[in-house]
Parts: structure tokens; sequence; C-alpha cells
């Protein structure tokens, strides 16, 4: 179902919810934001709650701008998104990037691991919950597992599937007087 996914969906905007539990259980506060991405490799993966942070790919850089620090973090995307979930929503070779499994039904969502194939990827595995209707499967939830052992649940709503976005929709200009940091 996640390649059926991947390959009816060219673009999409949904808001998120995000909750962390850290390796001992303990739940850290609950983010929130909105997610748009158009194939092949652009995004916004914008955090509104409980602070600002923008992530932002033209399909060739990652900018992350902190809005409380007024810093900018500029990284070229192939070294930044491979074995990330971003490459898994807004990237092109699914199969290539990572090893997929059927997991059993639970919650009325059918389930799929991705394990990234690269040993340099910062997650150990990630979870896609994805509901049947009648437009094709929905994105509905992921869960994640970061190499710090930390379990991260992402609930989506209000998805609108291969939206026209404008030109320039994913480019960043860092703001006058902010702080950028260039990555290699």
């Amino acid at each position: 179902m996640l390649l059926q996914w991947v390959q009816s969906t060219r673009s999409a905007r949904t808001d998120f919810t995000q909750t962390v539990v850290d390796d001992k259980g303990k739940t850290s506060p609950p983010s929130a934001g909105h997610f748009e991405f158009e194939r092949p490799g652009k995004f916004r993966w914008i955090y509104t709650k409980p602070y600002r942070q923008d992530i932002i790919s033209d399909g060739r850089t990652i900018w992350t701008y902190d809005h409380d620090l007024d810093q900018v973090t500029v990284s070229p995307q192939s070294r930044a998104l491979s074995g990330t979930p971003a490459a898994l929503l807004a990237g092109e070779d699914v199969n290539r990037l990572f090893v997929l499994s059927a997991l059993p039904a639970a919650q009325g969502l059918a389930w799929v691991q991705a394990v990234p194939r690269g040993k340099d990827s910062s997650f150990d595995w990630v979870r896609i919950g994805l509901k049947a209707t009648p437009q094709g499967p929905e994105l509905v939830e992921m869960q994640l597992r970061d190499a710090f052992r930390r379990t991260s649940t992402i609930v989506f709503s209000d998805a609108q599937r291969n939206v026209a976005f404008p030109a320039g929709s994913f480019h960043f200009t860092a703001p006058q007087g902010a702080s950028v940091i260039q990555q290699p």
C-alpha cells in the first residue's frame, strides 16, 4: 500500500502532531505543525508548537531555520536526506533507500516498516500507517525509532493530495541578520 501511495501522490499538504517517547518511557510535550512536499525531494516541514522551526528543501539544499536562535543551517540534501522519514515521503526511489516489509494491520490501518539500507541513517526504522480510501491509500500515521532509541509518533490530519504549489514554494532565503551555518 505504501508503494501505491508513493506512486499516486506527487505532492501533498497535511497538518501533524508529534510525540516523542524516550528509551525510559518518558514522553516529551507534543509538537505540531504542517508538512508539504512535492516530488522529487522538495518539502516544507514546519513546526509551529511548542517552538517555531522550519525545515525546507528545494530538492538540492535543506535549510533548517530555528526562529528562537535566529539561525539557519544549510546542508546538501544528498547527504542530509538519505535514510530519513522525509526521504520516504518526498523521495522517489523508496526501494533503493529502504527495505520494506508489511506489518500486521492495526487500528484500522495497513502498516509498512521501512529500514534504511544505509548504515549512516539516524533512524533504526520507520513504520507507516495507511488507511484505504476510495481515492487510494491515505497517510495517517508514522512511527520512527532513532539511534537514541526514542520513538516518535506523528499523526497526520487534513491531508490534501496532489496539490499544485506555486513556483518557489520550496526555496528559503535566510532572514536578514540571521546567522547562517553551512554544513559540508
